[in-house]
């Protein structure tokens, strides 16, 4: 099963698409943003696309996301402004968070209790065991392909990053050819809405500063440095492969529960980008 709640399901409900990959599904030279050669959509890019568009048809989400009103603001670091009122509006009231260590509350709204037409695929490793990671629309959806990636929700895990977790997710980034394609985690105390593990996918066809922003090295051996010119600080992780992604994932963990030791809440945020260098 894909740890989804069974209740309310209707008959004709979409059911999700098993998408099983390898190495050989990573995209590891990302389309540009004009248009090269080889920037066609991957199988990714075109079932999770087709997915969401089938279930904007079916009216499953909260609202008909149209195009939004965007700007590139004046200034240097041309931050990328849109307009989504309905997002503001029509979208679930986040959950209270009370302590940046608190606990998955089976009794609070989670992810076990979407409806199973809400997932569009289950993806899993060419010769894994079992589902590792299932993507959901996000019903108040941010911008176009709009998804949550959500690690084995029938655990119950908290909103708490986990290098399993940022691996598939990071995985997935790399499934896609579209260079807008992003993943994001908002931590406990830090914007996220649901305390249960998941991170969030979007296309947005902006190149975003966070892509070429000068970095400082810190230790440069475990691909480490500190993002110099962007709005908030930041701590800037960079792996040049799939190969990498193991260790890198685990050095995000950690600096990750180091920060909520200290209590201070933490976001990530994936895109491909510039080396370090």
């Amino acid at each position: 099963t894909c740890g989804m709640a069974a209740a309310g399901k209707q008959p004709g409900d979409p059911r999700p698409e098993d998408f099983a990959y390898g190495e050989e599904d990573f995209v590891l030279q990302g389309a540009g943003w004009g248009g090269e050669p080889g920037s066609a959509p991957s199988r990714f890019d075109r079932a999770l696309l087709a997915g969401w568009n089938d279930r904007m048809e079916r009216g499953l989400f909260r609202y008909r996301l149209g195009p939004l009103p965007t700007r590139v603001l004046p200034g240097p670091m041309g931050l990328v402004a849109q307009l989504n009122v309905q997002r503001g509006t029509e979208r679930r009231p986040p959950q209270d968070v009370r302590s940046l260590r608190q606990p998955f509350d089976p009794g609070a709204f989670n992810f076990t209790r979407i409806p199973p037409g809400e997932v569009l695929l289950r993806l899993r490793r060419a010769g894994g065991d079992g589902d590792r990671l299932l993507v959901a629309i996000n019903a108040s959806p941010l911008e176009r392909g709009h998804v949550l990636l959500l690690p084995e929700p029938a655990r119950g895990l908290p909103q708490a990053l986990t290098a399993p977790a940022l691996r598939g997710g990071l995985e997935a980034a790399l499934l896609s050819a579209h260079p807008g394609f992003r993943l994001g985690f908002n931590g406990r105390g830090a914007c996220a809405s649901v305390n249960h593990l998941h991170l969030h996918g979007l296309y947005l066809d902006r190149p975003l500063l966070v892509e070429s922003a000068p970095a400082r090295p810190l230790c440069p051996p475990r691909g480490l440095s500190l993002l110099t010119g962007v709005p908030a600080p930041a701590f800037l992780f960079y792996a040049a492969g799939p190969a990498g992604l193991e260790a890198l994932a685990g050095d995000v963990c950690r600096a990750a529960e180091h920060l909520e030791g200290t209590g201070l809440a933490y976001n990530v945020f994936a895109t491909r980008g510039d080396p370090p260098e």
